[in-house]
Formats: C-alpha cells, structure tokens, sequence
C-alpha cells in the first residue's frame, strides 16, 4: 500500500527536548538530513516516528516545561518541511532516567495536536538496565 518506505534515522541518546528546539544543532541536523533524503530519493514526507523524554525525567524544571517544548517541537519540524498535517507518531516512555516520569508521560500523552498518535510503552518488556525497551 506505501510502496517503498525509507527511514531517516536521526537518534541521539540522553538528549533532553530543549536540544531538539528549532535553532538547535540537533534539530537543525534532523530536518537537513529528511530534506536531503527527500531529495535524493524523489520521496515525500509520510509520518515522523518521535521516541524520546528518558532525560527530561530528571529535571523538575525539563520535565515540567515539556509539553509546552514538545508541542513547539511538532509544530516547527511540521512547518519546516512545509507539511502542516504530517503524521507524527510519538512513543509515551515505559521509564524515565529520572524521578518525574509522570509529568513527562503525561505530557506525551496529552499534546492536543491534531494527528498526533501515541503509543504507550508502559509495560512492555525492559532491557537489564531498566530504562530501555528490549525491542
């Protein structure tokens, strides 16, 4: 039904949101690495898969600012790739690196954007180290 599908993986671990914030490195990278693979490929943009928040369950202060960060970031990256209704598909964390794990999941849960879709993480299998998925 989607014919070919190509991946544009940008991951980085232990990153907190306010790193993926448009003017950011990280967030700058991102959407240069999707428009190049547009480019080279002839494709379009379908869906954006976002799994990340481990770290800003640490800080108060992160945790409590991350949907107003995390709305701000689908909104940007929708706008810099000029697909105002792009799908985005995030993850709602199992585990947090920190303390505030609820406000996070909360958060993540909770965005208010339309096409936004979740999936909730919470109870799904751990690697040893608690903190990662096992698959």
């Amino acid at each position: 039904r989607f014919g070919q599908v190509g991946l544009v993986p940008c991951s980085i671990g232990g990153t907190k949101l306010r790193q993926w914030q448009k003017g950011e490195f990280l967030y700058e990278e991102m959407v240069r690495r999707a428009e190049a693979a547009a480019v080279a490929s002839g494709g379009s943009y379908r869906a954006v898969l976002w799994y990340q928040g481990e770290s800003d369950t640490v800080d108060m202060v992160d945790a409590s600012v991350y949907k107003k960060r995390l709305v701000k970031f689908f909104n940007d990256l929708r706008s810099d790739l000029q697909h105002p209704n792009l799908p985005i598909i995030q993850v709602a964390l199992a585990t947090g690196a920190g303390p505030h794990l609820g406000a996070v999941r909360k958060a993540q849960l909770e965005t208010g954007l339309e096409n936004v879709h979740c999936v909730d993480a919470m109870g799904l299998p751990l690697e040893p180290d608690g903190l990662h998925l096992t698959t």
